[in-house]
């Protein structure tokens, strides 16, 4: 008994042994095989991310889980296409014909692309491409519907028009915000004739080229959003949607007019009134955007020379001050003073925060 008792303990022994030598061998074959990939130049790291950032790599990427953000952006753009796709028209001269062959429309034809703000068929488009603002137009819509426009109402500001369709039941856009938008943002360019392109934001500001370029008048909307693709390629009347699939900007002329340069004066066109935008009549320095002016702050806008006479700031806001705030909403580099005020209406009565010197005063104005 005895002795059948230490035969088994020492079984047990020999295979406890032999278990912890297969581990042993286990481990060192990983390292091995880990070493054996280094010396022929591949760094994988142990634990954690792929980086291969990395000096054995010709990329900067890293990688975190990149099966789930492959997977994550393909279900962003499903969305874009489901939310955006139907929301887009092509705009064209009308044609008159019982002939199909001279009823079909050419994607040569196609004037602009635009996008539907209504259910009963109001779109935007750009004027650089409608020749006149009265004349026959045809918009094609979701799934090649025709519709007609006869007159557009021209936003002089912006450079964009609207138009009043004969249609109804639209699939109708999402309005985004563009003041959130951020450099190296992935967005899309889309248009009914071309399609979704990625793209990413490169810059979001003003373009200097000489130094009267740095003086901005509080009735301009010049800041730009420039993109890592050329724009001139794209339709005309193209839209900008963030991957919630909501409107950021419109293609005109080959640059990007954000959306909060517009969607103020929406409900105006909306109410059958002519588009009427406030005056401020200022000159100023955007400080977030400007070079070597840091003495004076990184924020607001620094004015330059006295308001006019017509302004409703005339007497209150003097050279050399500093608006740094409306109603409370700062001024910086996402939001200029010009993008605030685009945002009230004539007869608005907004309040103003203003540095002079070592003191800051309030005070409101009502816009004309």
């Amino acid at each position: 008994m005895n002795l059948s008792y230490k035969k088994m303990k020492k079984i047990r022994i020999e295979l406890l042994s032999l278990i912890l030598l297969t581990i042993v061998f286990g481990f060192l074959s990983g390292i091995l095989g880990y070493v054996f990939i280094a010396l022929g130049g591949n760094r994988l790291p142990l634990f954690g991310q792929i980086n291969i950032s990395d000096s054995g790599w010709n990329n900067q990427i890293v990688i975190d889980q990149p099966r789930s953000v492959t997977v994550e952006q393909d279900i962003q753009l499903k969305q874009v296409e489901n939310d955006v796709l139907p929301t887009l028209v092509n705009i064209y001269h009308g044609k008159q014909s019982a002939n199909p062959i001279i009823q079909a429309y050419l994607p040569s034809e196609i004037l602009a692309g635009g996008i539907v703000i209504t259910a009963d068929g109001w779109v935007i488009s750009t004027k650089k491409s409608i020749p006149l603002l009265t004349g026959n137009y045809a918009i094609i819509g979701y799934q090649s519907k025709n519709y007609k426009v006869s007159k557009f109402i021209e936003d002089k500001t912006t450079g964009l028009v609207f138009g009043k369709s004969d249609a109804n039941n639209l699939t109708v856009a999402k309005i985004g915000d563009s003041a959130g938008l951020r450099v190296g943002q992935t967005l899309a360019v889309v248009s009914k004739n071309k399609g979704i392109t990625l793209v990413n934001i490169e810059k979001i500001g003003y373009q200097f080229d000489v130094a009267a370029d740095l003086i901005i008048s509080s009735e301009e909307l010049n800041k730009e959003i420039v993109l890592n693709i050329d724009l001139s390629q794209e339709v005309e009347g193209a839209v900008l949607v963030n991957l919630k699939g909501e409107l950021v900007g419109v293609v005109s002329g080959g640059k990007i007019i954000p959306v909060n340069y517009f969607k103020n004066v929406i409900g105006q066109v909306l109410e059958g009134k002519g588009i009427s935008r406030p005056v401020l009549g200022l000159k100023y320095f955007d400080l977030s955007h400007v070079d070597g002016l840091i003495a004076y702050g990184d924020k607001g806008a620094l004015v330059y020379g006295n308001p006019a006479r017509l302004s409703p700031l005339y007497n209150q806001v003097l050279d050399g001050d500093i608006v740094k705030k409306i109603d409370d909403v700062e001024i910086n580099g996402n939001q200029s003073l010009s993008e605030l005020i685009s945002s009230y209406k004539t007869g608005d009565r907004p309040e103003f925060l203003i540095q002079r010197g070592d003191q800051e005063l309030r005070f409101e104005a009502t816009l004309k």
